[in-house]
């Protein structure tokens, strides 16, 4: 039986449908779910919370939970978090906040089917008047879109995936490909957290970026959950030590197609696992550091994607 020391979750963490974000134990310090187990329903939750649930004390003292069963005080920043709505709502599109290069996703409203789709660039615009965006190339050649064409669009913005309908109210071919699309009346977001995780089985490469003894290290490794701020990663050799920088190389597949992404971390924590055919297992905890904006958009879309259950097109 384990003895380490644990302290009690707030119910209002785990929310139903969603994977949990982090390994839940009992009183006694015994695994009852890995990080990535989704509950399903909330009569599952209230058995589960009746049986005792509980963080590790290192999650514990990460998330700043106070200390006993009663005294479940939560960070402002995880709080607010927490309690923020799940799924779409309408919202006013953050045109201040669109940002030249974002992607957006396409698809004519003359195909019911949601087949054909298109990746674009968002390239500026006028606040309440029109989007521009570049034209999509299809086979290597500028596709043909006809002026009045209806489109339904995904927007890729931040922390949220915005979701609208519009049409091509102009198009133009010089200076260069571009159209402008009508201000949308509309529009829907569904939130993608920072920290929401989702379970994962994605074989990672891990560079050791830390000058020094441990300079140049290579491993591989099996990312077992992943969210936009880092991962856990199951490996037979550590990456180094707590503390230390590396850089993680895996490869998303995509409806469509795949994308290799390259992320900077920091190693937040190593432990031993089981052994396994006689190897000892580490487990590290990765905080990612800053991603690059198109490799964000491709986790983005992963997520979103596991979230929902909904398909994305390559991007």
């Amino acid at each position: 039986m384990s003895n380490q020391e644990v302290r009690r979750l707030p119910k209002e963490l785990i929310k139903i449908g969603v994977p949990t974000s982090y390994p839940i134990y009992d009183a006694q310090g015994n695994l009852l779910m890995q990080a990535g187990v989704v509950v399903e329903t909330e009569n599952q939750l209230e058995k589960l919370y009746e049986r005792g649930l509980y963080l590790d004390l290192k999650t514990s003292e990460h998330l700043k939970l106070g200390r006993g069963d009663k005294s479940n005080f939560v960070s402002d920043a995880v709080k607010k978090e927490a309690e923020e709505p799940e799924g779409e709502m309408l919202v006013p599109l953050p045109f201040k906040n669109l940002k030249v290069g974002e992607v957006l996703q396409i698809s004519p409203l003359t195909d019911p089917t949601g087949a054909t789709k298109y990746m674009t660039k968002y390239i500026g615009g006028v606040d309440k008047k029109s989007i521009i965006c570049a034209i999509p190339y299809v086979d290597e050649k500028v596709a043909f879109i006809k002026e009045g064409t209806g489109f339904s669009v995904r927007l890729f913005s931040g922390k949220n995936v915005y979701r609208f309908n519009t049409i091509a109210e102009v198009v133009f071919s010089r200076p260069y490909p571009h159209m402008h699309l009508k201000f949308p009346r509309e529009v829907y977001a569904n939130r993608l957290r920072k920290n929401q995780r989702v379970s994962a089985n994605i074989i990672v490469a891990i560079l050791n970026k830390t000058p020094g003894l441990n300079e140049g290290f290579k491993t591989a490794g099996r990312i077992v959950d992943l969210s936009l701020g880092g991962s856990q990663i199951e490996a037979y050799s550590s990456a180094g030590a707590v503390g230390e920088s590396i850089e993680c190389t895996f490869k998303i597949e995509l409806d469509g197609g795949e994308a290799v992404v390259v992320i900077p971390g920091i190693l937040r924590a190593i432990n031993k696992a089981s052994q396994t055919e006689g190897k000892t297992l580490y487990r590290h905890g990765v905080q990612f550091g800053e991603i690059q904006f198109q490799d964000k958009i491709i986790m983005q879309s992963y997520i979103f994607q596991a979230l929902t259950g909904e398909k994305l097109e390559e991007l």
